[in-house]
């Protein structure tokens, strides 16, 4: 569950907005001679590509999650109560714990990339705003896709 303590409304927000930026942005063809503001889209795109699969996986790893306490749950009262023998205990945990972790590695992958991308996400959003403004005075026709592409 640690994993999964990211605020998930701020993810898809900014999910959303580098959706809105990107498509805007691609329809700027900068000369090639830009090399840092073509590097620096893609790196976005990236980050955006990590956010929106965090957003899609997001209830089904938090429901495994739930799903996996609920077994383990269960598998100790059968034990407690005697409705299961030792060695099927065993047998029946380890299925679990590949389940449980299986799930962590899918929360954890999700989560750590994340945290490790918020800096870059961070530095490459205020560099973006910076060029959207430039290119909105330049063309204020692309405010109107952009704030189009916010509904």
């Amino acid at each position: 569950m640690d994993y999964l303590k990211i605020d998930l409304i701020t993810i898809n927000e900014r999910k959303n907005e580098m959706k809105r930026q990107i498509a805007v942005l691609q329809k700027i063809k900068p000369d090639s001679s830009v090399l840092e503001f073509i590097m620096n889209l893609d790196k976005y795109k990236g980050i955006y590509t990590v956010y929106r699969r965090f957003i899609e996986n997001y209830d089904v790893i938090f429901s495994r999650v739930r799903l996996n306490e609920k077994q383990l749950s269960s598998l100790k009262n059968s034990l407690m109560d005697e409705k299961i023998s030792g060695y099927n205990f065993k047998m029946v945990l380890a299925k679990e714990k590949e389940a449980v972790e299986a799930n962590l590695n899918n929360a954890e992958s999700f989560g750590g990339r994340i945290a490790q991308l918020e800096p870059e996400y961070q530095k490459l959003s205020v560099y973006f705003d910076h060029h959207l403004e430039g290119l909105i005075k330049q063309f204020p026709e692309l405010k109107a896709d952009l704030d189009a592409k916010a509904h």
